[in-house]
């Protein structure tokens, strides 16, 4: 009889919050920037042109926000950067928490593929940490930041940023 009462409790309780699994991740690719990445919601796409005093780099933001989680790939166009790939890398990481104003956490090599990039957590007063990766490949950075109210170590935040491919 116990049973019974707690599992009608768990299938009313589930009927009222409307509660359904998240939907399986899926694989979305841009050819034209050279990489693939899985989110479980379609990501809205932003297409920054660059400045024409050559100030503002071309730059392309995929981006997906459900349920609290900020999931997103920043490219940035170096084809005009003096800078080396490795001088680029070695940048990033200092350079994005300056433009969020946020403060870097400890930092370990991350892969995709044969592209081997930085991985840390930025954070930001009154956020949540975010875990980021950063890779640079064919002139072009990658920027990968996951943010969850669960925190860095969210298993989400893991599988998307596991996700990410270049092409």
């Amino acid at each position: 009889m116990r049973a019974a009462v707690i599992f009608g409790l768990a299938v009313g309780g589930a009927a009222l919050c409307g509660c359904q699994p998240p939907p399986d991740f899926k694989e979305h690719a841009y050819q034209a920037w050279g990489f693939a990445v899985s989110f479980r919601t379609p990501p809205k796409e932003t297409d920054y042109p660059a400045s024409a005093d050559g100030a503002k780099s071309h730059t392309f933001l995929v981006e997906s926000a459900e349920g609290g989680r900020d999931e997103l790939v920043n490219v940035i166009d170096g084809s005009a950067s003096s800078k080396s790939e490795d001088q680029a890398l070695s940048d990033a990481p200092l350079t994005l928490a300056k433009y969020v104003g946020g403060t870097l956490g400890p930092m370990t090599y991350a892969a995709s593929g044969k592209a081997v990039g930085r991985e840390f957590l930025l954070d930001r007063p009154g956020q949540p940490a975010s875990r980021v990766r950063v890779f640079v490949a064919n002139r072009k950075l990658y920027e990968l930041i996951a943010q969850s109210p669960l925190g860095p170590d969210d298993p989400e935040t893991k599988a998307f940023l596991d996700s990410f491919r270049l092409l």
